[in-house]
This record gives C-alpha cells, structure tokens and sequence, in this order.
C-alpha cells in the first residue's frame, strides 16, 4: 500500500524527530519499521509469541517515554535493545523457579568483561561495544552478537557455523578476554 512505501522511507531521525514533537505517528511507524526486528529478538528469548508480542507493544510505549530526553542515532538498535531488556526481565518473571540456565550463563559470562552500567556512561559504552566488534573478525563478531544478543546457546551458534560446541566456547571466550582488555584500555574495568 502507498502509506507502507511511505513508512519505508521514513529515516530514523524523521521518526525521532516525531517523538521529540509528541506526534502519535511516532508509534507506528517504529512498528512498521522495526516491529520485525523488534519481534525476532523477543522471541528467540522467550520462545513465545503472546510474550513477545506483548514485550514489543511494551517497547514502543518505553520508547515513548525515552523519547525526550534520549534522542538515538540508531533507532533500530535502540528499539531492539528496550525490546531486549524487557523480554530478559519478562523470561526472568516467568521462569523465576526454573530458569533457562543457557541464558542464565550467557548473562553471566558477559557480566565478567562488561562493567554495570549504574555508574558507567551507557551511551559511551555502547559506543565502545560497537567500535570492538567493528574490529574483531566477523565470524567471532556473529558469534559474539549470536550468543550476547540474540540469547542463542553454543549449542545452535556451533549447528548454524558449522563449528564444534568447544570451539565456539573458545571463540567466544577469546573475544571476551580481548573486549575485556579493550575496555580496560579505555579506562572501564569489571
């Protein structure tokens, strides 16, 4: 339809401009847009489609109230990590006595190379985040994003990549130790 051509060729900062002036348009064409993407990060978290959708109906009221003050470069990944975060904390809700112990690891793992961010920039260290994996080898890049982002085991990332579970266990390990002491270079520490 002509207003779908319409969304696509919105630009993100046209969006971002919309929720600056509180104008309702802002909603749906995050969700013509990004409503996909939002979708498939919620779902490989919680393997459930009225959880996810719910989760994404929830991202855009979020990104409403985000949306002054935060004005993001890159709505895509905005909208995508809001997304992430509430599905996290509504797969922790709903498996709070039988946790997904993959995801519980995943979390865990990262947590030892990435400082909190309670009392870090997160903007600056998103940025950081995204300059390391620009420069790591793009196959440890897709498994890092894979493992971190998307919440797959190694057991899928090790099928998709043809690789064995050890050695996407040791890719993921070696880009952890190097993101650790990148950061560390930068002043962030654990």
């Amino acid at each position: 339809s002509n207003t779908k051509r319409k969304d696509m060729n919105m630009k993100d900062q046209d969006i971002v401009n919309l929720y600056f002036d509180r104008n309702q348009d802002a909603l749906k064409y995050s969700q013509a847009m990004y409503g996909g993407y939002c979708m498939s990060v919620s779902m490989n978290i919680l393997q459930s489609r009225p959880d996810a959708e719910e989760c994404v109906n929830d991202t855009w009221v979020k990104a409403w109230h985000a949306m002054p003050p935060q004005r993001p470069n890159n709505l895509k990944t905005f909208l995508g990590k809001i997304t992430r975060h509430l599905s996290i904390d509504r797969y922790r809700t709903l498996h709070a006595a039988k946790r997904n112990i993959d995801l519980e690891v995943a979390m865990d793992e990262l947590g030892d190379a990435i400082p909190m961010p309670d009392d870090t920039d997160e903007n600056l260290l998103c940025g950081l985040l995204d300059e390391f994996l620009r420069g790591i080898p793009r196959t440890d890049c897709r498994l890092f994003l894979g493992r971190y982002w998307y919440g797959h085991s190694v057991a899928t990332l090790a099928g998709h990549y043809g690789m064995s579970a050890n050695t996407v266990s040791q890719h993921l390990y070696q880009t952890r130790q190097k993101l650790k002491a990148f950061l560390g270079e930068r002043g962030y520490s654990v």
